[in-house]
């Protein structure tokens, strides 16, 4: 379908059969040009000499030859120039063009099926305007969710202060409504500082970063979260296989990237005894953390967006919450690559892939 589009957009770089077919074959074309140019000048200038000893007037055979040897040197510089121009100029002068568009009105170019520089750069920028306008749309997506899960809220809150303003309530009742107050209070502050936290995860780019084991992070993690899971009824188990790799990470980050798949678990598993189970092993030039669940798992047209702000498994709504997005923005950050699958004997298995330092 795009490279239809390329092809049918004849005022846009790269299209059309000269430029789209004949601008892998300029090199070609040219230095077949100066062949050709040389064996002409070569032969002419042979025929020239003979034509100069046997001419009457060898002035004016020598004149003919030399204007007749430019005449067609100047010929193949301009058919030179008009292909140069064709095939690289102009496609050039076009894509500035589309650039200046998409800056000033935000219209989207096309494709081009060109394959030589010209058209990678063309497609590159096609893939940059491709990018910005998922953000843009995440942007929107997520201003959406927060003004939805604050809105809902805060209109709680308005409803029951009304109430309580208007009097001629019993004391109970007054209580009622207090206590509902504080609780959207609650989960109004929960919603901003989920936010906060997605913000802050996505704009702290000199996040501290520390050599560590990978030993003595699974050891972090277990002291940080078993007895508060064991008190909630989830069974965690945490196992090292590699204890002595190492990697470089900032543990803050990485307690609240695994916190926010264990909350993810506890909200959404949906199991009648959770088990919890963390895995770390060594893989060539990278670190492998596997953290599975024995819940209902995600269904399966779903896992690719489960990282994506927003994301949420509820078909009844269109927003969520930030949790697992702000895992993904944290494994970025440590160059590391996140993805998640329903595991063979049931549960989410969520898998985290990051850089070992070789020392």
């Amino acid at each position: 379908m795009d490279t239809q589009q390329a092809q049918n957009k004849s005022g846009f770089p790269g299209v059309g059969w000269l430029s789209s077919r004949l601008s892998r074959k300029l090199i070609v074309i040219v230095v077949a040009l100066a062949l050709l140019d040389w064996c002409v000048i070569s032969l002419h200038f042979v025929d020239a000499l003979q034509a100069i000893y046997t001419a009457a007037d060898p002035a004016v055979a020598s004149r003919y030859a030399a204007l007749s040897m430019l005449l067609f040197n100047l010929l193949v510089l301009a058919v030179a120039a008009i292909l140069f121009f064709l095939l690289v100029i102009a496609p050039i002068i076009r894509l500035r063009k589309a650039m200046r568009q998409y800056s000033a009105s935000g219209q989207a170019p096309e494709r081009t099926v060109r394959s030589d520089e010209i058209g990678r750069l063309q497609n590159a920028f096609v893939e940059l305007t491709e990018t910005i306008a998922r953000k843009e749309q995440a942007e929107r997506r997520l201003i959406a969710s927060i003004s939805h899960d604050i809105k809902t809220p805060l209109t709680s809150v308005l409803g029951y202060s009304e109430r309580l303003r208007a009097g001629s309530l019993s004391p109970e009742r007054k209580e009622q409504y207090l206590d509902l107050i504080h609780e959207k209070a609650l989960h109004l502050k929960a919603v901003v500082d989920e936010f906060d936290d997605y913000l802050d995860v996505g704009l702290r780019d000199a996040a501290p970063m520390v050599l560590m084991e990978a030993g003595e992070l699974c050891r972090r993690l277990r002291h940080e979260y078993s007895d508060e899971l064991e008190d909630a009824g989830v069974s965690f188990r945490v196992e090292c296989l590699d204890p002595g790799a190492q990697l470089i990470c900032s543990w803050e980050h990485m307690r609240r990237l695994f916190g926010n798949l264990i909350s993810n678990s506890i909200n959404h598993a949906q199991a009648p005894r959770l088990a919890l189970e963390l895995t770390c092993e060594r893989q060539e030039d990278r670190i492998l953390f596997s953290f599975r669940d024995n819940g209902v798992g995600v269904p399966q047209e779903l896992l690719g967006q489960i990282f994506e702000p927003l994301y949420t498994s509820d078909r009844g709504r269109k927003v969520s919450g930030l949790g697992l997005a702000i895992c993904g923005s944290i494994v970025k950050a440590h160059g590391g690559v996140i993805h998640a699958q329903n595991a063979p004997d049931g549960g989410l298995l969520t898998q985290i892939s990051l850089p070992c330092v070789e020392l």
